[in-house]
């Protein structure tokens, strides 16, 4: 059918017993694969109208079923799927896969979608808030417990959209709060510091990057020279590498905002320059085995590193150059933190994040903005008043 509900394929009444059984199929719109239905009657006529009806109303686009279709089976046989279907990024696909297979089906894979109330997904979420992990942790996070109840409320609404269901049993319920971990970012002093350091370090290309053009894990461990640009002095964000179930893949950035271009400057460039040369000599000694992939940050013989590689490295760097500990996503947040606090205009810092607007760079770093005001005012009052 062209409102993509499914349409009725056959229909007949077959008698069983002391009963009379209205047999129909659609097809899901979901997965395409055909469905047979079934209700019973006491007498051949009830199933016979009530097969005229269900046909009628299948080829209207008004039939909604009345099975037995579990949340297991919605998220796993027609929600997720259909989502594949969609072209999701596989580290998306991953996440709604880990919601479904570790928290939801679990715990209510066996109700019945129609009979799901607000109330259970509000006792499922304090579950997942309250109970052990399998490594001895006490609940999840809250931004895990936001994607399950979202995953859950989605695939719902799905349900009732594609006519798997007679109605979303769970439209008003509201997803966990998501609070975000705390930033931790580093002073200027701090960060000036660990530069310092870490100067003849493989990676201190990795952590100027990180620190000075606000860049993402993901987007330093998928940057290619040829989205370098040393004489105009530019960094196209073009590529990324992410984590799906612990394996490093190429990515590309989620938005059109993340799609961007990022200025260096001279002694950024410089220090690339260097690095660059540097890599020219190790792929003449590496020979045949240089795996030339044009990875900026990469092994002695051309094997981009692992997302996880470069956390790693970060937290031993960070304690040896005896910088506080933080996170190496927190080297991103120094980034903003630094330029709002100097005073630079919050739509420039936007752009150069790669937030897809300015309102997400006010809520994140709303906090460094009033020191900032503060330092207007006085500097105006300076300019004006003797």
């Amino acid at each position: 059918m062209s409102n993509g509900r499914g349409r009725a394929m056959t229909g007949f009444v077959r008698q069983k017993g002391a009963k009379h059984y209205a047999y129909w199929s659609t097809r899901d719109p979901a997965t395409g694969k055909r469905r047979q239905h079934a209700k019973a009657f006491d007498t051949k006529t009830e199933a016979r109208q009530h097969l005229n009806e269900v046909v009628a109303a299948v080829q209207s686009g008004t039939w909604r079923p009345e099975d037995h279709l579990t949340v297991g089976e919605l998220l796993r046989t027609h929600w997720l799927p259909a989502k594949k279907s969609e072209d999701r990024l596989p580290s998306t696909i991953s996440q709604y896969t880990n919601a479904i297979d570790a928290w939801i089906v679990p715990r209510l894979g066996a109700v019945k979608v129609a009979a799901l109330t607000p109330q259970q997904v509000v006792a499922f979420s304090e579950q997942l808030r309250t109970e052990k992990t399998s490594r001895g942790r006490r609940g999840l996070s809250p931004r895990s417990r936001q994607v399950a109840v979202g995953v859950l409320k989605a695939a719902c609404a799905y349900a009732l959209e594609n006519g798997l269901a007679p109605r979303n049993p769970i439209a008003g319920v509201k997803r966990p709060s998501g609070k975000s971990k705390a930033m931790s970012p580093w002073t200027a002093e701090q960060a000036r510091r660990f530069l310092s350091a870490t100067r003849g370090d493989r990676l201190a290309p990795a952590w100027a990057l990180l620190l000075l053009g606000g860049l993402r894990r993901g987007e330093v461990a998928g940057c290619r020279w040829p989205n370098i640009d040393l004489e105009a002095k530019t960094l196209v964000v073009a590529e990324t590498r992410i984590v799906v179930d612990g394996r490093a893949m190429p990515s590309q950035p989620k938005t059109d905002a993340g799609r961007r271009t990022v200025p260096l400057d001279e002694r950024l460039v410089a220090l690339l320059r260097a690095h660059k040369a540097n890599q020219g000599r190790e792929r003449l000694a590496a020979g045949a085995v240089y795996e030339d992939a044009g990875f900026v940050i990469c092994d002695a013989i051309g094997k981009p590193y692992h997302p996880d590689t470069l956390s790693a490295w970060f937290e031993s760097a960070a304690k040896a150059a005896g910088q506080p500990r933080i996170r190496l996503h927190d080297l991103r947040h120094t980034c903003a933190t630094l330029l709002l606090a100097d005073g630079v205009p919050p739509k420039v810092v936007s752009e150069l994040l790669g937030h897809s607007n300015v309102n997400i760079t006010l809520a994140v770093y709303g906090h460094v903005l009033p020191g900032m005001s503060e330092q207007a005012v006085s500097g105006l009052s300076a300019k004006l008043l003797d």
